[in-house]
């Protein structure tokens, strides 16, 4: 009940207001598309979403280009647009009333609510997009539950760049995990694994683990290496300090680093969420758990992963960002 009556008090009457702009422009809404805008925030240019939206752009066969702005206002005019993150397309609509009568398309990572974007807020933004892409089919039924219409829904596993990500021969017998600290990532469960395991070596690349309340400690381990704030352009070599990689989050959209592992040729321990389920084949080319499941199980799994030798990357060669890029093109395209 609260959620509805903030969305239809604070924020129901800007949509109305936009969608009236959007009517009385008197624009047919265009057919044909040929030129999109892939559209993030300021912040995002040196992070994830940033390079989503440059590689999704320089992939596509049509006239696409990003487009960064810190109040996502003065969209340039094109015939469609690609919005990384639904917060983001909401603010737009409200912002730039005419992209209403365009495609828009939408990606939906995970879970994200808050007062101001609930899941009664964003389903509904939602609705008015032409196509909301998931990234797994666990988040498209959620999306479902809330309300958003199961036609609309696309899943497109995101990509990774098997150029950038080149493998190398698993030989050392290194533990990696590639996040930033939150509760979301499963952080005592990854502390449990490092400390009762002290014959391997592990890697975090990553950042804010310093507010961690167990960090001290971790850190003192003599197997324990924090790879801090590294440059996105370092992890393809940092990939391939690790054999195995897990990612042991309790909620996920993909996660793009298990990819990234998987086409450095890493073995991936990876939790159930996300696509996790999707690209990974139990006791093939990765391991899977249970995100809640106790330390033990999981050590179980590194030891098993030292002996098999599945080249991981071959099976994952098909979510490149071209193969990625295009379904997205077809999708603007369809009626």
């Amino acid at each position: 009940m609260k959620e509805h009556l903030i969305f239809n008090i604070l924020f129901k009457w800007k949509y109305q207001i936009a969608s009236l702009k959007a009517w009385l422009s008197f624009e047919k809404d265009i057919k044909g598309i040929n030129s999109i805008t892939y559209v993030a925030r300021d912040a995002d240019k040196d992070w994830i979403f940033g390079a989503k939206v440059r590689r999704l752009s320089k992939f596509s066969k049509l006239n696409a280009k990003p487009y960064f702005h810190a109040k996502l206002r003065n969209l340039p005019q094109t015939d469609a647009y690609f919005f990384i993150f639904p917060n983001y397309f909401c603010r737009a609509i409200r912002h730039n009333p005419f992209i209403l009568n365009r495609k828009n398309i939408v990606m939906y990572t995970h879970q994200h609510w808050t007062n101001s974007y609930s899941k009664t807020h964003i389903s509904w933004c939602l609705n008015k997009a032409h196509k909301v892409i998931c990234l797994n089919s666990i988040t498209k039924k959620q999306l479902i539950e809330v309300g958003v219409k199961k036609e609309k829904i696309e899943v497109i596993h995101i990509a990774s760049s098997p150029e950038t990500f080149y493998p190398h021969e698993r030989k050392s017998g290194a533990v990696g995990f590639c996040c930033a600290y939150s509760d979301r990532k499963n952080p005592e469960l990854i502390f449990n694994i490092i400390k009762n395991m002290p014959e391997k070596n592990f890697y975090i690349i990553g950042v804010l683990w310093e507010n961690f309340d167990k960090y001290e400690e971790l850190s003192s381990l003599a197997n324990f290496t924090y790879i801090n704030n590294a440059d996105y352009a370092e992890y393809p070599k940092l990939y391939n300090k690790i054999d195995t990689f897990i990612s042991a989050s309790f909620l996920e959209g993909g996660p793009v680093p298990l990819l990234e592992a998987m086409l450095s040729n890493c073995f991936p321990i990876a939790s159930k969420t996300g696509f996790c389920n999707d690209i990974i084949d139990h006791g093939v080319n990765g391991f899977l758990f249970d995100a809640h499941t106790n330390y033990e199980e999981v050590i179980e799994f590194i030891r098993q992963a030292d002996l098999i030798q599945t080249n991981t990357r071959e099976t994952v060669l098909e979510h490149s960002w071209g193969n990625c890029s295009q379904k997205i093109d077809s999708l603007f395209l369809k009626d």
